[in-house]
């Protein structure tokens, strides 16, 4: 919930008029200049509608996936062999590939992982992608806001995004920074 005293604070970093902000509250703006300044203290029931629009507008101009991903996938097959993926990733500049078994998306394979293997001994000189498979990247819909996916990047290098059933692009923590 939104902190009464930052209203004016978290008004103007959305770039909002008090005009606008009362209008969408259903208040006037006589009264939010009132809350605002602190010369009032609001019923709750006009504070929720305050709150309530401000984050109405905060999830209208967040950015979304679709704002930021990279339209298409780059992928691999299960039965490629890992040399062939790491070529791929080298001639793509990217870290990781998403691993396909036909249209569907079965794991991924990232260069931490392939390094990771490599030093626990694993030979992968001949390996198929198979033998170097890691989980799935997670999969967004293609309207998510920017913050509702952000923390599975923490824990994966990569996300896809969906649109209407069918993966449509990636978003990578590189992609993150470059939208900040």
């Amino acid at each position: 919930m939104e902190d009464l005293g930052k209203i004016k604070e978290t008004r103007v970093k959305l770039g909002l008029t008090q005009q606008q902000l009362a209008k969408a509250a259903g208040i006037s703006q006589s009264l939010l200049a009132k809350i605002e300044a602190g010369k009032v203290e609001p019923s709750y029931r006009k504070a929720i509608c305050i709150i309530n629009a401000l984050q109405n507008v905060k999830g209208q101009k967040e950015r979304k996936a679709k704002d930021i991903m990279h339209v298409g996938v780059e992928s691999v097959r299960l039965e490629d062999s890992l040399h062939e993926a790491v070529q791929k990733m080298r001639k793509k500049n990217i870290s990781q590939l998403a691993v396909s078994d036909g249209k569907k998306i079965v794991g991924s394979i990232s260069e931490q992982g392939i390094i990771r293997r490599i030093s626990l001994g694993q030979d992968l000189s001949h390996a198929k992608v198979a033998d170097a498979l890691d989980e799935a990247f997670p999969v967004v819909l293609y309207d998510s806001p920017i913050s509702s996916f952000l923390s599975l990047l923490q824990y994966y290098p990569a996300v896809l995004v969906s649109r209407q059933g069918e993966i449509v692009g990636i978003i990578t923590k590189a992609d993150i920074l470059k939208a900040v």
